[in-house]
């Protein structure tokens, strides 16, 4: 997926305006703030295709003093939509994203390394609208620990910490803390699975 020609200026572009390495491909849509805070340490690879072909968009924005930091090599395929709002934070440590994937940040999202996200998953830390009640939380961080699997479709909600070494099924609605090394699965996801391992 990653074998194809990058969009040269918007790569040149962002890569010395922030000192950084960024990697644009082709239909990538970027929208940062002037006060944004950037920080990236490894390679940022925005809107990677398997068909180098594919008209597919894929949008970044940042706003306000939104802020992300990239710690390792992080790519999202194309389709993608990262949205980071005015003084969110989102920390990204290394893995990849399947195409489609879509980021909501208002407050934190943290993603550890060497994590392997599927097409079509939503991560949000926030519920966008409020329920009438003393204890609702609209906003709430969201920490993904190093070495998780999520599958196609899974959806991610806000305050929830997922494990090292977790996976994450298929169409799963994770609202609850994701043990290590489990695997959780339905709606909403609940341990099916204890002391597993998973490769690549």
């Amino acid at each position: 997926m990653d074998n194809q020609k990058h969009n040269f200026f918007q790569t040149k572009y962002y890569s010395s305006k922030y000192n950084c390495k960024f990697e644009c491909y082709r239909n990538t849509k970027i929208a940062i703030s002037k006060d944004a805070i950037i920080n990236i340490k490894g390679v940022f690879k925005l809107g990677a295709k398997e068909n180098p072909k594919s008209n597919l968009e894929t949008r970044l924005s940042i706003e306000g003093k939104g802020k992300i930091e990239v710690n390792g090599d992080f790519l999202f395929g194309a389709g993608s939509d990262i949205r980071v709002y005015d003084n969110a934070n989102l920390i990204l440590n290394g893995g990849y994203c399947n195409g489609f994937v879509q980021i909501i940040c208002t407050d934190k999202v943290e993603i550890g390394n060497d994590v392997a996200i599927a097409r079509d998953v939503i991560i949000r830390d926030t519920d966008s609208h409020e329920i009438i009640s003393k204890n609702h939380r609209v906003t709430a961080p969201v920490v993904i620990g190093n070495h998780v699997w999520i599958g196609t479709r899974a959806i991610i909600m806000k305050g929830v910490r997922v494990g090292d070494g977790a996976v994450i099924a298929a169409g799963a609605v994770v609202t609850k803390d994701v043990p290590s090394k489990t695997i959780v699965a339905g709606v909403p996801a609940k341990v099916i699975r204890e002391n597993i391992e998973w490769k690549k």
